[in-house]
């Protein structure tokens, strides 16, 4: 290990690698106005916290030939070359490999087993949602038997700034257990939604 010592042991070479717990939480929400248009926008962010990205393992596994592979996995270790055949020669195999950038995942091995390589930052800033309005002029509204009338458009999960590369590191979910902090494996993101209403006073 770091210190010289050649026995790896849990206590003396186990590392925490991230938290789950962000270190700070947040939202802003502003509404502005000007005559008779108003806008309402709400954003949230999230900073410190850890995600393992589970869905990163699962999809550079090569425990079946169905799995597709994350675009990083063209340049991994390979054993066979162009033609299709598996190479043995020691000279071919590293002229083949000259331009690796990552491993060889061995088969059935990942997911799982956690991998520091999966633990990724999940500090996000998020545009929640943006409502546009307009109200009818009293005058105009009255001709049609109402106090007020007011229409609106809100927009959800508009963008989100973050260097997670998973759907969404807004996450906390495992296939087959809800209650998994910090998880993303096989979890549905956010997606984009609109809505149109009115509201009236009669």
């Amino acid at each position: 290990d770091e210190r010289g010592n050649p026995v790896i042991t849990p206590d003396h070479d186990r590392t925490i690698i991230g938290n789950t717990n962000p270190k700070f939480i947040g939202g802003l929400n502003n509404t502005f106005s000007y005559r008779n248009y108003d806008l309402g926008i709400f954003v949230n962010f999230s900073y410190g916290n850890k995600v393992l990205n589970a869905n990163k393992l699962a999809c550079t596994n090569t425990y079946n030939s169905y799995r597709n592979f994350l675009g990083v996995m063209r340049d991994r270790f390979r054993l066979i070359n162009d033609q299709g055949a598996f190479v043995t020669d020691l000279g071919e195999l590293a002229e083949l490999n000259k331009d690796a950038k990552i491993w060889r995942v061995k088969a059935g091995e990942l997911p799982r087993f956690a991998h520091s390589w999966a633990v990724e930052d999940a500090s996000f800033l998020r545009i929640n949602n943006i409502t546009l309005g307009y109200t009818v002029p009293r005058k105009l509204a009255e001709k049609c038997h109402l106090q007020n009338l007011r229409i609106y458009a809100t927009a959800y999960n508009i963008y989100t700034w973050t260097s997670y590369s998973g759907f969404d590191p807004e996450v906390s979910a495992l296939r087959s257990n809800p209650l998994t902090p910090g998880v993303d494996y096989s979890a549905y993101p956010k997606s984009f939604s609109m809505i149109f209403g009115v509201n009236i006073t009669f």
